[in-house]
């Protein structure tokens, strides 16, 4: 029964909560929001406690390579929002994401290896992203319609349940390539296209990308200390260290 609730009530938690900051102060914090470990974690978490630790510390691994697959799906989905409908967008990013992940898989060499080209992705996403123009009063976010926020959930619930039914049938490496694959980030995007037009996806991935150093660090500090902490103590610690990231992240926002 945890386990169920781990995998449907989170993810459909955290996509709410994302979607409610982003109406309250804009889709940039929102989209740091979305870059917490409350999907991924989750599920590393159950298949940590179904297979052990070694199989949980091996995937966690194999995550970091996800992470340049999910800033692959990022930058793309931007360019693709400023010229298609979001129901075309959509199953592309995801086909990107599936073949850099693809890609990434016969290219992991440790964690170092992984931690570099993870961080350099997300740089060189972040400067790939599309400029947009100062925002204007025509800019503002719509009301969105009452079952908004029940959708998002259900979508989220929906690609939870999925993505976590195909990696049960996967071995270590490509379940931790799909830990990271973007739940919450096409829940936000595509309802934010959708309502706002493609302005509004690259102010989210702005705030989302860099954020993603917090679920960087906190694959890396997994696949190094699950296996002589165990599932709790590891989890805490890499949520730790996550949450460190995302508040020296936001401090430094602040300042700037």
């Amino acid at each position: 029964m945890m386990l169920l609730a781990l995998r449907f009530l989170l993810a459909p938690a955290l996509v709410a909560a994302a979607s409610l900051a982003s109406r309250k102060w804009g889709e940039s914090v929102g989209g740091w929001l979305a870059a917490f470990p409350f999907v991924a974690g989750p599920l590393l978490l159950v298949m940590t406690l179904e297979h052990g630790t070694r199989f949980g510390a091996s995937s966690a691994l194999s995550a970091l390579s996800g992470i340049t697959a999910l800033a692959v799906f990022a930058v793309c989905y931007a360019h693709l929002a400023r010229r298609i409908h979001w129901s075309l967008a959509l199953p592309i990013g995801w086909s990107l994401y599936l073949g850099s992940a693809a890609l990434m898989r016969p290219l992991e060499h440790g964690l170092v290896a992984s931690l570099l080209g993870a961080f350099s992705s997300l740089w060189l996403a972040t400067a790939l992203l599309p400029r947009n123009p100062p925002t204007t009063d025509s800019d503002e976010p719509r009301q969105p319609p009452w079952w908004d926020l029940l959708a998002r959930m259900a979508s989220a619930a929906a690609l939870v349940g999925s993505v976590a039914t195909l990696s049960e049938r996967l071995g270590p490496s490509w379940s931790g390539l799909l830990t990271p694959f973007p739940i919450s980030t096409t829940i936000l995007v595509a309802f934010a296209h959708a309502q706002d037009g493609h302005p509004a996806v690259a102010r989210m991935l702005t705030g989302f990308l860099p954020a993603l150093s917090g679920l960087t660090l906190f694959f890396a500090t997994l696949s190094v200390v699950l296996v002589p902490l165990g599932p709790w103590a590891g989890f805490s610690l890499a949520l730790a260290v996550a949450v460190a990231t995302q508040a020296l992240l936001l401090w430094r926002r602040s300042r700037a």
